[in-house]
């Protein structure tokens, strides 16, 4: 044995094994934001839509599915929406409230609107459901029984019939649009009219395309008052009013077919029980006759537009005012 040889020690170094790290919490943190992605965006649509549209929701995501022939709703030629509630583009132009001076409970008419021009202009209504209306003046009960059933079946095909009541009367036809507690035609205080009432204004816009009838736009409000400020119900409802007369003439409606714009505050309510019940807060289309429009014109017609017997009365009234002396001998 060779003493004399080195003795050599081998020692195996220990290294740290890391403890295998995957990348499961990253799936688990995708459900999670998915899941609350869909949450908020269940709390929007029950925030926006009415009980028949949620209906309408709920049904379709019962018997509907991407994976059993229905129609792919990420196709280019179908609907960008899975669920197609039909109704028309929102023409009015949404400004942030922080914008507003804080003294100012509503902008002007015009910061709201923007009508679009030419072939952008929106086209409310279902196109083939209007083809039932001859264009002309409704003046006979079978004509205005006829714009009442194409009004009432734009209101169905819009999902709205439960917020608008039309009723012939003397003058024409009186149809009444308004909010309930679950869908709101317009914010507390506020000239903005909701998408859901827009869009219902918009499709039955088209209809003054054909029908000649003189219009007269009024708004109602509930008896809540303003306190300390001089922005009453009176100036809310007149707004209100032209703002709904802007939403028609975006939606295809001629100007000259509005004969006058009301505003009646809440000296009108539909609930007389309840003066402040969602119901009095409303906008009143009154198509008029065409007996009616030239009663309308008689209350404002000028010295040299009245009747023969009304000219003859003044003049007889002017001959027996009475005569003062100084005048004779003038």
């Amino acid at each position: 044995m060779n003493r004399t040889a080195p003795v050599i020690f081998k020692r195996n170094s220990r290294r740290t094994v890391k403890a295998k790290t995957g990348g499961a919490w990253k799936v688990a943190f995708a459900d999670f934001t998915l899941a609350m992605m869909a949450f908020f965006m269940v709390l929007w649509i029950m925030e926006v839509s009415s009980v028949k549209e949620r209906a309408e929701i709920a049904h379709y995501m019962r018997t509907h599915s991407i994976f059993d022939g229905s129609p792919n709703p990420f196709k280019p030629e179908n609907s960008p929406y899975p669920v197609d509630l039909g109704g028309s583009p929102s023409v009015i132009r949404q400004l942030d409230s922080s914008a507003l001076p804080p003294d100012s409970p509503v902008p002007g008419m015009s910061d709201y609107l923007q009508i679009p021009a030419g072939d952008e202009a929106p086209q409310g209504g279902k196109g083939k459901a209007l083809t039932s209306l001859l264009e002309g003046q409704y003046d006979t009960s079978a004509e205005l029984n006829l714009l009442m059933q194409t009004l009432e079946q734009l209101a169905r095909d819009q999902l709205a019939d439960q917020h608008i009541q039309i009723d012939i009367v003397p003058s024409g036809l009186r149809v009444i649009i308004r909010d309930n507690e679950q869908q709101q035609m317009f914010r507390r205080g506020q000239i903005r009219m909701t998408p859901f009432f827009e869009d219902l204004l918009l499709s039955l816009a088209p209809v003054f395309q054909k029908v000649q009838n003189k219009l007269i736009i009024s708004g109602h409000t509930d008896s809540t008052a303003f306190s300390g400020s001089q922005y009453s119900n009176w100036e809310l409802s007149g707004d209100r009013a032209l703002q709904a007369r802007q939403v028609l003439s975006a939606g295809g409606m001629p100007g000259n077919r509005v004969a006058q714009v009301s505003a009646f505050s809440a000296n009108r309510p539909l609930n007389t029980d309840n003066p402040q019940g969602s119901e009095n807060r409303r906008i009143e289309l009154l198509i008029l006759t065409s007996d009616a429009f030239s009663e309308l014109n008689k209350l404002f017609a000028s010295s040299a537009e009245q009747s023969p017997a009304v000219a003859d009365a003044a003049a007889e009234a002017r001959r027996n005012q009475p005569v003062l002396r100084t005048n004779l001998m003038n």
